[in-house]
């Protein structure tokens, strides 16, 4: 026993110093929309056994980095030793940077990772990415109810006015991106869906084969655990995504998933985290997920809700004869208005346009040609 401590800590001194800024102290505290990504690379660190502190940050600008998650490695930023980059654009692109960081400066849980397992973990990555992200990115900013649902998350952070901005300019800018990505509301359902199925099926075949663990790619824990974890809790625990939870509902396999990993990590956390104030780690404060209060997708509440499934902004209406013949007659009474005030200035006297200063100035000159021609 006395040497395999000693082992430890030669690893322990070993392993370069690791601090994670994030939006919650630990993996179990209840997720918020912002706290996605925080989640994403603290669930990363775990499953790679990556020994750090945590440092619970309430909003971006307490980050190294401007922006969360941000892990800073024996004092570098993100990894950056030179501190020159420019500071990351939004969280998506955060935790990448900080994927990247530990991977490159600390462990990569996907180290060895057969080929075959690897095109797995890409392709996992990419429903975690586009279809999961995508479906919170939907109900958290565009549906009318989850919108409302975000806006008291932010506002239990930020007063009043920051908050609301805060949540406009967020929902205009993930508008846009569904917007270019063909995205509404039953598309950003199938895409769900469509992940759920995908994720279930593989656990459902992983288990079959290394027998009943926890991971997505067998015994052991890989990236894409990580990064599938860090969704499938938003989608299980948030309130803006009630109509997303009746579908997973369909899948109890997912279900045990999110519950196996939540219970695995909190004890991971006993050996490898120290919150920065000392503070010892707590098993959160998010429950248990409970998937027999959820609604069902074929009653009529949800069928409702389906229906109601639209952006909060609709198209313009289209203009009848009379209301084109109303609009035409207001601007014809704007241009005469305009017209009035104009002629007024000009014969009330406000207004005068004097040229015998001009004038008088061309005959000056032209008798001073005169004489200089004599």
């Amino acid at each position: 026993p006395r040497r395999a401590r000693s082992d430890r800590a030669t690893r322990r001194a070993a392993m370069p110093a690791v601090t994670l800024y994030a939006r919650q102290r630990s993996i179990g505290d209840a997720p918020t929309h912002d706290g996605v990504e925080s989640a994403h690379i603290a669930a990363l660190l775990l499953t790679s056994s990556v020994e750090h502190r945590v440092e619970r940050c309430a909003t971006a600008a307490s980050s190294p980095s401007g922006a969360l998650p941000c892990v800073e490695i024996d004092g570098d930023v993100d990894g950056d030793a030179s501190g020159a980059g420019p500071a990351p654009r939004s969280a998506r692109e955060a935790a990448h940077r900080c994927a990247t960081a530990t991977r490159t400066r600390t462990r990569d849980c996907d180290g060895d990772a057969s080929a075959d397992e690897r095109a797995m973990i890409a392709g996992l990555h990419a429903l975690a990415r586009e279809n999961l992200r995508l479906a919170s990115e939907y109900f958290a900013y565009v549906d009318a109810v989850g919108y409302e649902a975000r806006k008291e998350e932010l506002a239990k952070t930020l007063p009043w006015p920051l908050s609301a901005w805060t949540a406009r300019s967020a929902a205009k800018e993930a508008k846009r991106e569904l917007d270019r990505a063909g995205v509404d509301g039953e598309r950003a359902c199938a895409m769900a869906v469509e992940a759920y199925g995908a994720l279930n099926n593989r656990l459902v075949n992983s288990n079959a084969r290394h027998g009943d663990g926890y991971w997505l790619c067998g015994a052991k824990p890989r990236s894409c655990d990580a990064a599938a974890y860090a969704q499938l809790s938003y989608h299980a625990r948030s309130p803006s995504c009630g109509p997303l939870r009746a579908e997973m509902k369909r899948y109890p396999r997912l279900i045990q998933y999110v519950n196996d990993v939540t219970e695995r990590l909190v004890e991971m956390e006993k050996t490898l985290v120290q919150n920065a104030d000392d503070v010892e780690p707590s098993r959160g404060t998010a429950p248990t997920v409970d998937p027999s209060a959820w609604g069902d997708r074929y009653d009529s509440n949800h069928a409702e809700r389906r229906t109601g499934w639209k952006p909060r902004t609709t198209k313009a209406k289209k203009m009848s004869e009379k209301d084109k013949d109303m609009r035409r007659k207001a601007w014809y009474s704007v241009g005469f208005a305009a017209a009035s005030v104009i002629s007024y200035m000009f014969l009330g006297g406000f207004i005068q346009l004097d040229f015998d200063d001009e004038d008088d100035e061309d005959e000056d000159h032209a008798a001073d040609d005169v004489d200089d021609d004599e």
